[in-house]
């Protein structure tokens, strides 16, 4: 049983007429037969029966009709769906990133993208750097969102980021209302350490360090998400990508402090794949997207 037997059957139920089904499909009249002749053959019975000019289906023919219009169906619903997917409407995007990079660039990311992109499945995984390039190296993700620099040489990059680091308080914080100051007046505060690269960690180091008697004597070394929630509380200061305190700087919740000798800090995060594997329309899309809203970090 062949497709080109059941487009056939199902057109020639619908014109009534061989020579009519042969014409909507682009064929002669005799291959039209043929095809009816062999399906006949394989299901072991008439499909049609002849009233003058008129075809009609018999008892046999209207019993399989449903189905081979199924067999049709599927068959269209497979191809479009396969051009859908070369054309990045439908697919799937797979991609990982730590918890910083989620809430910084994937959030707003997301809800472009699904505007834009509304049959594409999405899926998107919370883990570290090393376990982000193990993912791809076994390819149970295609993408990955993750700080530089990355050193393994099975991967590429797809889109490369800077970040500027930036110093915040809450807006309850004595230094919340000062236009300007210099590092020297951090240095009777509590100051949360957030290390993401080695250039930022030395940096803060210094600062803790300073700072010791602001905090109490002791290094308070804790992770983003919660030196960002503590200094919404008005607990302390901080050090973080200007992305990721970009909605409570909008809101409110957080002042951006003005240090003025200050060094230039920045946060680098990329976009990784598996060198030797191609990427689909979907995932490039989702790229083009990222991008798009993050143009001014662009390197």
């Amino acid at each position: 049983m062949e497709i080109g037997q059941l487009e056939a059957f199902d057109r020639v139920a619908r014109d009534g007429n061989f020579t009519r089904a042969a014409e909507s499909l682009g064929l002669t009249q005799p291959a039209v037969s043929m095809r009816i002749s062999l399906l006949e053959t394989e299901l072991g019975g008439d499909l049609f029966e002849r009233r003058g000019r008129q075809l009609f289906l018999t008892p046999m023919g209207e019993r399989f009709l449903p189905y081979a219009r199924r067999m049709l169906n599927v068959r269209d619903d497979g191809l479009q769906a396969v051009h859908d997917f070369h054309v990045g409407v439908s697919g799937e995007v797979r991609i990982a990133a730590p918890t910083p990079l989620l809430l910084s660039y994937l959030v707003d990311t997301l809800g472009k993208f699904r505007n834009a992109h509304p049959s594409v499945d999405i899926r998107i995984w919370e883990r570290n750097k090393t376990t982000i390039v193990d993912m791809l190296m076994d390819n149970a993700i295609t993408i990955g969102l993750v700080n530089a620099p990355v050193f393994d040489r099975n991967m590429t990059q797809l889109l490369r980021l800077r970040d500027p680091i930036v110093p915040v308080v809450g807006t309850r914080h004595p230094l919340a209302k000062r236009e300007s100051l210099h590092m020297l007046d951090l240095y009777k505060y509590m100051v949360f350490r957030v290390s993401m690269f080695p250039q930022m960690t030395a940096f803060i180091d210094e600062v803790v360090e300073q700072a010791r008697r602001g905090s109490g004597g002791a290094v308070i070394a804790v992770p983003m998400v919660m030196a960002r929630r503590l200094v919404m509380m008005g607990e302390g200061m901080t050090f973080l990508p200007e992305s990721y305190i970009r909605a409570p700087v909008e809101s409110g919740e957080f002042v951006r402090l003005n240090i003025v000798d200050m060094p230039i800090l920045y946060s680098e995060p990329v976009i990784i794949a598996y060198k030797n594997r191609d990427i689909d329309e979907a995932h490039q899309a989702f790229v083009r997207v990222l991008q798009t809203l993050w143009q001014h970090l662009i390197i």
